[in-house]
């Protein structure tokens, strides 16, 4: 016997034995494909006939904005995956909006400066960049002249000098989700009294994204059952 190739799996549960010019092996042809939310659906509409369907599900992952449609599922060399996600826009990310990401005043007011066409009012992004630029030296000076520190609450004097020194809310008009449409957020800067840095807060945008991604995933969920109503749909 000639030109014979001897294989065994990693295990030794299996012997492949081929004669003459054997074709290289080749690795398994799963397919892992990640898009937008409805990526699975449109995957669906075009390949559906080829889908085992005794040998798929969905997933859902509620809190990650995920939906997964998972096919050829015992099948070691074509175990798929199609993925949809809900993703936050770039820009909103950008701002750091309940990211809890804090920033020196100066970084905020560069922040607000460079973005100031996502500012619901022009005036206020460039009035709100003055005064993050003197903001530490303000405060400073305004703590020396009103408390002992060795007697006094130097936080409660930080505190008063903040609320005093910059508008309570402003709003913005930004995407929070790619793809998706505009919100005019009200916005509210926190402070960390220790070393000055802060934050942008929005619970408005909270309630549009937990909202928003409700209603997505559902939506997409409608539209999977429409196309066919034998995949089991788990939610995670």
């Amino acid at each position: 016997m000639k030109d014979v190739n001897i294989t065994l799996n990693e295990s030794g549960q299996f012997l492949e034995v081929r004669q003459g010019e054997a074709l290289e092996i080749k690795p398994p042809l799963n397919i892992e494909i990640y898009g937008v939310l409805d990526s699975p659906v449109k995957w669906l509409e075009k390949r559906l006939e080829k889908i085992d369907l005794n040998e798929a599900h969905i997933v859902v992952a509620r809190d990650k904005k995920i939906i997964s449609l998972v096919f050829n599922e015992t099948n070691t060399y074509e175990h798929s995956m199609v993925r949809g996600q809900l993703s936050i826009h770039p820009v909103f990310e950008k701002f750091g909006i309940n990211s809890g990401k804090y920033r020196t005043p100066l970084e905020m007011s560069e922040l607000f400066k460079m973005n100031r066409s996502y500012f619901e009012n022009t005036q206020t992004a460039m009035e709100l960049v003055s005064l993050l630029k003197v903001f530490k030296a303000k405060v400073n000076k305004e703590v020396e002249q009103n408390i002992d520190l060795n007697k006094g609450d130097k936080k409660l004097i930080y505190n008063q000098v903040v609320d005093s020194n910059l508008p309570p809310t402003f709003n913005v008009e930004l995407p929070i989700f790619k793809g998706g449409k505009k919100y005019i957020l009200e916005l509210e800067t926190y402070f960390n009294p220790d070393d000055l840095t802060c934050t942008l807060v929005s619970p408005q945008a909270n309630d549009i994204i937990e909202q928003i991604t409700d209603e997505a995933i559902d939506s997409v969920l409608e539209q999977i059952i429409k196309i066919t109503d034998r995949l089991p749909i788990i939610e995670i």
